[in-house]
């Protein structure tokens, strides 16, 4: 049965216009399932008997889950591909080669050594690459003493795990003027600040004061920083020769585990 079926079908069945109804029945469906897979985990007592169960369940699932889809006048089918989009984006392992049509003289570098020295009497940070100076001297710029002023390392980091780095193309002359709407979209001055932005993002994920991190102790990255890096990078797309619209945040996804 093809789900917009199903749901023409289950639409008959609803007996109320109150959404939290069948929002509840979702919720409570939801703990039922779980209540079944409880019994097969703990005591697997005639589980062909408990498979069936969870099978029921679950079809509850599905009907409430229709039912709030019915009132806020969707199709199951559209959030289903929505859906799998979602998941697509979040685990494909779809790279792209930034400078995969660049000049020699416009790739980021391949290799190099980038030295990080602090000037103990002044406390800026001074940052080379290769022995050749790399941005202007830093302090943190704050309040209080954050070491924000070796936020360069996450430049760095988008440019060799991900190939991407607006910033360091800047720094280093290696903007891709070859092609002038590259150069204007995916290299100029909003994709710098958006990068700088992001830097800024992350690293206020770490919660000082309360001697936490939202990155500690962890394998993963939590989707709603992915999500909002994702919302901040969405005019940095590009439409690559097989025609599919992919975007810069697809990239962070492809590697990171989401939770």
């Amino acid at each position: 049965m093809e789900l917009d079926d199903f749901q023409s079908k289950a639409a008959e069945t609803i007996a109320t216009k109150d959404i939290e109804i069948p929002t509840l029945g979702l919720l409570g469906e939801a703990g039922s399932v779980a209540t079944s897979i409880k019994k097969l985990k703990r005591d697997n007592p005639a589980a062909d008997l408990i498979k069936e169960e969870v099978k029921t369940e679950l079809g509850d699932v599905f009907w409430y889950l229709s039912a709030i889809a019915t009132h806020q006048k969707m199709k199951l089918s559209e959030i289903a591909e929505i859906n799998l989009q979602k998941t697509k984006d979040l685990f494909s392992k779809d790279e792209r080669d930034f400078d995969e049509s660049s000049p020699e003289n416009e790739c980021l570098p391949k290799s190099g050594s980038f030295e990080f020295n602090a000037d103990r009497k002044s406390g800026k940070l001074t940052v080379t690459f290769d022995g050749a100076g790399f941005g202007d001297p830093l302090d943190d710029n704050a309040y209080d003493d954050d070491g924000y002023r070796y936020h360069d390392i996450f430049h760095i980091a988008y440019m060799t795990i991900l190939g991407w780095s607006p910033v360091i193309r800047k720094q280093l002359g290696k903007k891709r003027k070859y092609n002038s709407e590259i150069d204007r979209v995916e290299d100029g001055a909003r994709a710098v600040f958006l990068e700088e932005g992001i830097s800024v993002f992350v690293f206020n994920q770490n919660y000082r004061d309360a001697g936490v991190s939202t990155f500690s102790d962890r394998g993963n990255i939590p989707f709603t920083v992915v999500s909002a890096i994702k919302t901040m990078t969405k005019a940095l797309a590009y439409l690559p020769s097989n025609g599919t619209r992919r975007r810069f945040a697809s990239m962070f996804e492809a590697h990171a585990r989401i939770q």
